[in-house]
């Protein structure tokens, strides 16, 4: 590479590149001349051309997800970056309404998913000495949001296991990292009323919801080999929400 911030050649695999921020990250990627294994539900089919493997994955299944990075090591050789764009809001409800086993799917899915890829990558990156992991959190792991506690609650969870993470693995060349974005223009806010995206967005100063491409931007930075000494930290894309 001729610039420390290049990621041509890099490979890379991106869970939940289905849709929304997960195919933003994958086809930038793939723009900038990464080798990129995309993964996501197996009902989901892939639209990007350039990919090198599609793997079907659950991360509420940790078997499926072993399989997943078993069968992206096999493809890419080596695994230099993984982002995880999985996932899900859950039905968002009031606290009191929330029925326990909906609270635990979402966090089955959005954190001990996010631990069992994480238990899976780490040491065969720690092992070759480079590597990048990087979660998709959010804004309400920070804030919390009204309404949706399993949502709040997991992705609490996922930044608090990444500064471990990033602690555990910071003298073995992998940095382990998140990205806490505010509303982004998905379709994973179709899950939410009207009402509450309303809300949510007067909590952004800038007015206005991320764009899947600004955090692909963010993403694409975050794994290259410039970004070398920064690890257990959220960066945050909040459009100025962030108190911390």
């Amino acid at each position: 590479m001729n610039h420390p911030d290049e990621i041509g050649g890099l490979r890379v695999l991106v869970a939940g590149a289905g849709n929304g921020i997960g195919a933003g990250v994958a086809e930038l990627l793939l723009a900038s001349g990464a080798v990129v294994v995309g993964s996501d539900l197996p009902a989901v089919r892939p639209h990007l051309p350039g990919l090198t493997a599609w793997l079907p994955v659950d991360l509420a299944d940790p078997p499926s997800v072993r399989a997943m990075v078993d069968g992206a090591t096999q493809t890419l050789g080596h695994i230099d970056g993984v982002v995880n764009c999985v996932g899900i809001l859950g039905d968002p409800a009031p606290a009191a309404e929330e029925p326990v086993d909906h609270f635990e799917h979402v966090l089955r899915v959005n954190l001990t998913g996010a631990f069992a890829l994480s238990q899976a990558v780490l040491p065969v990156m720690a092992a070759a000495g480079y590597g990048r992991l990087l979660h998709i959190a959010s804004m309400a792991g920070k804030d919390g949001n009204a309404g949706m506690t399993g949502y709040s609650a997991s992705k609490a969870g996922l930044m608090g296991m990444v500064k471990a993470l990033g602690k555990e693995y910071a003298t073995t060349g992998v940095t382990v990292n998140a990205i806490a974005p505010t509303m982004v223009e998905t379709t994973l806010i179709r899950g939410m009323s009207d009402e509450q995206v309303a809300r949510l967005r007067t909590l952004i100063p800038m007015g206005r919801l991320a764009t899947v491409a600004e955090v692909a931007a963010l993403v694409r930075w975050a794994i290259s080999p410039a970004a070398s000494f920064t690890t257990g930290f959220t960066y945050d894309l909040s459009g100025g929400r962030a108190t911390y």
